[in-house]
């Protein structure tokens, strides 16, 4: 028998997060009458307090106007939406918050930002499969 779905959780990039990420998790949203929770996790490399800290907020920043979008797209289409920032490395951030929020399903796209690595499977895509206790589907 096939698990429920009730909680989702959709790994979103500020960089470059396809409408078909939110439009899969919505789908299947609305046909398991499950929650979808956006997350984003935000990386700084540590180098001068004062700039780490600027860069930081802008990120945050940046990465609230996403999921503000995200969660204006799911109420349109009548689905709940709530939204998470983390800090750190995002494919282990994601992955632990999966377990923690007791998620059924990570969503998350197949590229973000990335070097050779990510040509193929974007490296925290990648990383998130290898890591996940959780079901991951990868959309392209």
């Amino acid at each position: 028998m096939a698990q429920k779905i009730n909680n989702i959780l959709v790994a979103l990039d500020v960089s470059d997060t396809p409408k078909n990420v939110m439009d899969t998790a919505i789908s299947i949203a609305k046909i398991s009458d499950a929650k979808i929770t956006g997350v984003h996790a935000v990386v700084v490399q540590a180098t001068l307090v004062s700039t780490v800290t600027n860069y930081r907020q802008y990120l945050s920043k940046k990465a609230e106007t996403m999921l503000n979008s995200a969660k204006k797209y799911c109420e349109s289409q009548d689905v709940k939406f709530t939204s998470k920032i983390l800090q750190g490395k995002p494919a282990s951030k994601i992955t632990e918050f999966a377990v923690k929020g007791k998620f059924d399903l990570i969503v998350t796209g197949s590229r973000g930002i990335g070097g050779i690595k990510g040509a193929i499977l974007g490296s925290v895509a990648n990383s998130i499969v290898q890591k996940s206790k959780v079901s991951v589907l990868v959309v392209k």
